[in-house]
């Protein structure tokens, strides 16, 4: 039942509805609302917007430019840092060639006082194992120990002895004379009464006797 009431009401009002159709219309256009721009506030929101963007970009052209500045700078001291290292170093380098050169020098002028020690102390060692009837005229060898002399003696036993006297020395691994024969006197082609013996002996002597 209440259905249907509400259903013949609806109809009713319809009904009234078209036989007053004023119902039906609605003022949508009433109070008209005209639209206009506000030039002079808008200006100045435009003005307020550039102003701000101005000045944002002077900040960061201010920024860039100090940090290119302190970048500058920085480089400028990573140079002076690297030019005084490489003057450092180049001092370094003339100091360690002036130390090779006096080490080289110095391992010279021990090479040459070794070899004089050594020289000094073989003709120490020849001059105390040699016969006074002995006098010696050329020499050939070097520090291995190997000698070639070259000798004059009053006589052939002189020269045995004298090779005797090299062999008695712990030092002489061998002592052999390789020639001999008699000289002559002062003139050319006369005999002395008195001839020396011209004799050339070879000797070996262990070497490490001289670097002691």
């Amino acid at each position: 039942m209440l259905f249907l009431n509400r259903k013949l009401k609806s109809g009713e009002i319809k009904k009234q509805a078209l036989r007053n159709p004023k119902i039906l219309e609605v003022n949508l256009i009433k109070d008209e609302i005209r639209i206009s721009f506000d030039w002079n506030k808008n200006l100045s929101v435009l003005a307020v917007v550039l102003f701000i963007a101005g000045l944002f970009l002077i900040e960061i052209y201010l920024g860039l430019d100090w940090w290119e500045k302190q970048e500058n700078l920085r480089l400028q001291t990573l140079s002076e840092k690297i030019a005084a290292v490489n003057q450092e170093m180049t001092k370094l380098k003339s100091a360690a060639d002036e130390a090779l050169t006096y080490k080289e020098k110095t391992s010279e002028a021990t090479k040459l006082l070794a070899d004089h020690v050594y020289w000094s102390n073989f003709f120490s060692w020849l001059e105390k194992n040699t016969l006074s009837s002995v006098k010696y005229g050329g020499f050939e060898g070097d520090l291995t120990g190997k000698y070639n002399l070259s000798a004059k003696a009053k006589s052939y036993a002189d020269i045995s002895w004298q090779v005797k006297a090299f062999l008695n020395s712990s030092s002489t691994k061998a002592a052999t004379v390789t020639s001999a024969n008699t000289g002559t006197g002062g003139n050319a082609g006369e005999v002395s009464k008195n001839p020396e013996v011209d004799f050339t002996l070879k000797l070996e002597i262990d070497p490490a006797i001289f670097k002691k």
